[in-house]
């Protein structure tokens, strides 16, 4: 738990509470390496000390995302379905480099490399023991989310943010895809987080929209930052 959790957990109570909704405590353990259950306690035990509530989720065990994977393949299956989803088989240099054009350029084919590789080539690189990971195409298309906070945010899928991750190459579903089927499958009617994430949110808001459903309602605070600007960071010392 960090400052900028807190921050987000006070404003969604906030949220909740002003509006009489239910406040949803989703744990979000997707990385295996990163997730124990005893960081799970001590950031529910960090939130009751400071008198914040919620009405459902953890620890109830629906609502861990480690527990929800069959419900994402379910999602990766119906993208696929739609011809949307393709095998990349980049570094993470090499589609961090890729994501996105810089300023003044203009991509001249959309996606990364990896969108336009043949049957016979994919074979060769998984030959050669290359694991993928699998994207999904986004379209050249803007997409507008009316913010709570910040107002009016649009984004071009294809020209400002490009193919995104859906599944990493070790099987773990990514963050766009899971937070996508779990707000559309809980039914979250609002998402109040960080200004971080902000940039995350027309994809998000495609993402459920491709899959069926009703994008929620967007509000992104600001974050804790120095007088300099920098992001707080919390100290060991006491």
């Amino acid at each position: 738990m960090h400052m900028g959790n807190l921050l987000s957990m006070l404003l969604a109570w906030l949220d909740s509470r002003a509006l009489g909704g239910r406040m949803i405590f989703r744990m979000e353990d997707l990385d295996p390496a990163r997730s124990k259950p005893e960081f799970s306690q001590a950031l529910a035990d960090d939130l009751r000390w400071l008198g914040l509530d919620w009405d459902e989720g953890w620890p109830d065990h629906a609502y861990s995302q480690s527990q929800r994977t069959a419900l994402y393949q379910e999602a990766f299956h119906a993208l696929e379905q739609q011809g949307l989803v393709y095998p990349c088989y980049c570094s993470r240099a090499q589609r961090l480099a890729a994501s996105a054009p810089h300023p003044g350029e203009e991509r001249r084919e959309p996606g990364c490399p990896c969108r336009y590789l043949t049957a016979a080539q994919r074979a060769e690189l998984e030959s050669a023991g290359r694991r993928p990971a699998w994207k999904i195409m986004v379209p050249d298309q803007t997409v507008t989310v009316d913010d709570g906070h910040y107002g009016s945010f649009s984004q071009n899928l294809q020209k400002d943010a490009g193919d995104f991750i859906l599944r990493r190459a070790d099987g773990v579903y990514a963050y766009q895809l899971a937070v996508s089927v779990d707000d559309m499958v809980m039914g979250v009617t609002r998402v109040v987080r960080g200004r971080d994430l902000l940039s995350s949110a027309p994809r998000q808001a495609w993402l459920i929209r491709t899959l069926g459903g009703v994008p929620p309602a967007y509000c992104h605070g600001p974050l804790l930052v120095s007088q300099g600007g920098q992001a707080l960071q919390a100290s060991g010392e006491p």
